[in-house]
């Protein structure tokens, strides 16, 4: 019986003909650890399978009713950086017809379950989606309005802006522009755009039948996203060069997209990405900082709280500086398009709040 996976190998040219015999007890041990029964849904429409939450929503909004999509991680505590596969988890992963994953470092363990995959299991990679969209320029959209365009002069007119809110600050945070520098790409709607499209190839690939479906889905995804574009690029008229701080580095995407001036000392972040506790100087210029009240909103992620960050947070609270939530994950009960635009409003309704920066 030919299934929807069977079919999509003999598309792309018959890859991975053969199965050494060694790998056959390790895949008999995962089918049997794995609660589906085969390939394709109980209705014969493609498997997806996402590394988190966020990244199936976007694969939902694509898919519709026309595929079964599930995620590994939904725990809005749980950090997919030190997540930890299961045998269950990999024999998802394997028997998908499609996994959605971030790349880039941040849901490694997807990636080593697909390195020893011999079936080819198509994938998408977010990271690699949006170096694509980056390297290529901005999505096309006449929708779009003018000043959200992420054409080539956009982002080099953003990075001189950007540079020269920096200069003078050296101990402050220099964004890297570039995707490799950050990987939380799901901040940046124009890259879950891109990412959202190579779903709908695939997808497309998978049941040749629903492809005008999984592309209209994606466009209206896109269009959505246009108009989230579109708050952003007012954020970045509006608040170019107001300086905020950051416990987290999860949405500094976003922040690069708004143009926002990111105070928070490199050897902190340096410290968080590391995995270390920062220095008692570190601390103390976080606190001072705080307590100037030169930030006009403290950006929080509550996944990676500590009791450094939650001392920041109530610091910043008794100092009158707004605090906006930038989680890694989504509610059950959003869209991805709906949580993003929830992000954004958020930032911008604290910064309306803000004295405008002298420029």
């Amino acid at each position: 019986m030919s299934t929807l996976r069977s079919r999509h190998v003999r598309n792309r040219a018959r890859r991975g003909a053969g199965v050494p015999v060694a790998l056959l007890g390790l895949t008999t041990t995962l089918l049997l650890t794995s609660c589906g029964t085969g390939s394709g849904g109980s209705g014969g429409e493609p498997t997806v399978v996402a590394s988190t939450d966020t990244w199936a929503k976007v694969a939902e909004a694509v898919a519709g009713e026309h595929a079964e999509v599930e995620s590994i991680i939904s725990d809005n505590e749980a950090d997919p950086h030190s997540y930890e596969s299961t045998p269950r988890d990999a024999a998802k992963i394997n028997q998908a017809d499609l996994v959605v994953h971030n790349g880039g470092g941040y849901d490694s363990f997807v990636s080593q379950v697909l390195s020893g995959n011999s079936a080819d299991t198509p994938s998408v990679e977010a990271v690699a989606a949006a170096e694509t969209e980056e390297g290529h320029g901005a999505h096309e959209s006449t929708e779009q309005p003018a000043e959200s365009s992420h054409a080539a002069s956009e982002h080099a007119e953003h990075s001189e802006d950007h540079s020269h809110a920096h200069s003078g600050n050296e101990h402050e945070h220099t964004h890297d522009h570039a995707h490799s520098g950050n990987e939380h790409v799901w901040y940046q709607p124009h890259s879950v755009r891109r990412v959202a499209d190579r779903i709908a190839e695939e997808l497309s690939e998978l049941s040749p039948d629903r492809s005008a479906d999984f592309e209209q889905a994606a466009a209206e995804f896109g269009r959505r996203l246009d108009e989230v574009d579109g708050d952003i690029a007012e954020i970045r008229q509006q608040h170019r060069g107001t300086e905020v701080l950051t416990t987290a580095p999860v949405a500094d995407l976003l922040l690069d997209e708004t143009g926002l001036n990111d105070i928070t000392p490199r050897s902190y972040v340096q410290s968080v990405e590391s995995g270390n506790d920062p220095a008692a100087s570190t601390i103390a210029e976080l606190q001072d900082l705080v307590d100037s009240g030169r930030p006009a909103v403290l950006i929080h992620n509550p996944q990676t709280a500590s009791p450094l960050t939650e001392r920041l947070r109530e610091r910043a609270e008794r100092n009158g500086i707004p605090v906006v939530s930038m989680p890694e994950t989504l509610p059950a009960d959003e869209t991805y398009q709906q949580w993003i635009s929830g992000r954004v409003s958020a930032l911008q309704a604290e910064l309306d709040k803000a004295p405008t920066p002298q420029r």
